[in-house]
């Protein structure tokens, strides 16, 4: 069975692709899941840099409503796990809601004509916050427009803006992307990681860039073995052998 995103290592490049076409590459709760995990891995891995995108004729659709993800913001890159190294999304056709904030959270951001963002959660009645960070990217009144409208951003305007970094003739997105990738991959790590987390650290954020990692830290608290240890003991009347895990 074909897991709805993969992880492949080709050199010095991790490849990060949603794979889930016949939806749209929407996130349900197993691709939130997965991303986290992946977000993980490249972490710890050796490859020094990450290239997002997707299979079919668009990046993502966002989040599927019929099977959401309770903590969606864990597979978010730079909020649910802090990446040191960067991140490039090779973007086409919709990436709309979750799918926008994928790209926004990404480094770079390469697209092809055919891409068209879209953040339609006003109309829809929900807001969880990390795009809010979108005001320290772009222009804070294109933001807004971009954010309580809800309007399609076409390729062009959004390369206009500062929102993505290059336009290609459709289907050119993916090679493109690549390619920077591995340029990234040939250059000084330490001064690549070290530009990145500087600038990041410039960077305003969200507030929900900054509250979703601290729940994150207290949940793992109350789903510790430590805390089951904490209130065994307690009951028992005995001192706590805590293992620090």
């Amino acid at each position: 069975m074909t897991l709805p995103i993969t992880y492949e290592a080709r050199g010095r490049v991790a490849h990060i692709t949603l794979r889930r076409p016949e939806r749209r590459n929407a996130l349900n709760a197993e691709m939130s899941s997965l991303l986290n995990e992946y977000w993980l891995r490249f972490a710890a891995s050796d490859e020094r840099v990450a290239l997002l995108s997707a299979e079919g004729d668009h990046f993502c659709a966002g989040v599927d409503v019929s099977d959401p993800s309770k903590e969606a913001w864990k597979g978010v890159p730079n909020v649910g796990v802090k990446l040191e190294k960067p991140l490039i999304s090779a973007v086409q056709g919709w990436a709309v809601g979750a799918g926008f904030t994928l790209t926004m959270m990404s480094d770079l951001c390469i697209v092809d004509d055919t891409a068209q963002f879209m953040f339609p959660e006003a109309k829809l009645g929900l807001f969880g916050g990390i795009t809010a960070g979108l005001v320290s990217r772009i222009p804070q009144k294109v933001a807004l427009e971009f954010l309580m409208l809800g309007e399609p951003l076409p390729a062009a305007r959004a390369y206009e803006v500062g929102l993505v970094n290059r336009v290609t003739a459709k289907g050119g997105a993916h090679a493109a992307a690549l390619e920077w990738a591995e340029r990234l991959a040939d250059a000084a790590p330490l001064v690549i990681q070290t530009i990145k987390r500087a600038t990041l650290e410039t960077l305003p954020k969200s507030p929900a860039e900054i509250a979703y990692p601290q729940m994150g830290y207290l949940t793992e608290i109350a789903q510790s073995d430590d805390y089951k240890e904490g209130v065994a003991a307690f009951k028992e009347k005995r001192k706590a052998d805590f293992k620090g895990r």
